[in-house]
């Protein structure tokens, strides 16, 4: 399985995991660094979820990852690592490819002697590159029966740290709708979508299921 190939691959540059369980297996790879490998998810074999520290605010995030406020629907055997610890944010990364690994390697390194942190982009998906054909397979295409293709849609920011913790500090660390405290996100006010920006004010803490029942509406 692919999560056994991203095991040996940061196995074979850091050295021996630091701790092995039935769902996790974790290296201490710096100062306050943890990097872990759910070995209990996911069931397909073709992708790997790699969890790291959130990285410093001046930084961008990986276009692989997904950020997980606090313990809003983390993992729970990740938070007897480095960096990682209960109450502090996290990245969990989702590696699908060969060229990500090698990626996700360089940005470990990167992130082990605080450097900084080198871009890191998703692979195209199976499919996306063209395949050449012969000449004489070549057909006369009418570029304006063409379909238009969408708008790209922008990059939505990282959410800075800074404005995190000051979200998570007024709303209490919980859910400003039914005050629960499991599975919270941070939640823009105003889409980002139709505008919205990354400011406190716009910015509030939802749980899980509060959030879905919002989706873009304002």
């Amino acid at each position: 399985m692919f999560k056994d190939k991203v095991i040996e691959t940061i196995s074979k540059e850091f050295g021996a995991p630091a701790r092995e369980t039935l769902k996790v297996t974790a290296w201490e790879i710096g100062s306050n660094i943890g990097v872990v490998v759910q070995t209990d998810q996911p069931n397909k074999d073709d992708h790997a979820f790699v969890w790291m520290p959130y990285p410093p605010d001046s930084e961008s995030l990986p276009e692989v990852a997904l950020e997980y406020a606090a313990e809003s629907g983390r993992h729970s055997n990740t938070y007897a690592s480095s960096g990682l610890e209960r109450g502090k944010p996290v990245l969990k990364l989702i590696v699908t490819s060969n060229q990500e690994l090698d990626d996700l390697i360089s940005y470990i390194k990167a992130f082990k002697v605080f450097a900084p942190l080198p871009e890191f982009k998703a692979s195209p998906e199976a499919g996306d590159e063209p395949e050449f054909t012969s000449p004489e397979n070549l057909i006369r295409v009418d570029t304006s029966s063409m379909p238009k293709p969408a708008p790209i849609k922008p990059r939505r920011e990282a959410i800075p740290r800074a404005v995190q913790r000051e979200v998570w500090q007024r709303d209490g660390g919980q859910c400003v709708e039914c005050e629960s405290k499991e599975k919270l996100c941070f939640d823009h006010i105003v889409p980002f979508s139709k505008g919205g920006s990354n400011s406190v004010r716009n910015l509030q803490l939802l749980c899980e299921r509060c959030n879905l029942s919002k989706g873009n509406r304002i």
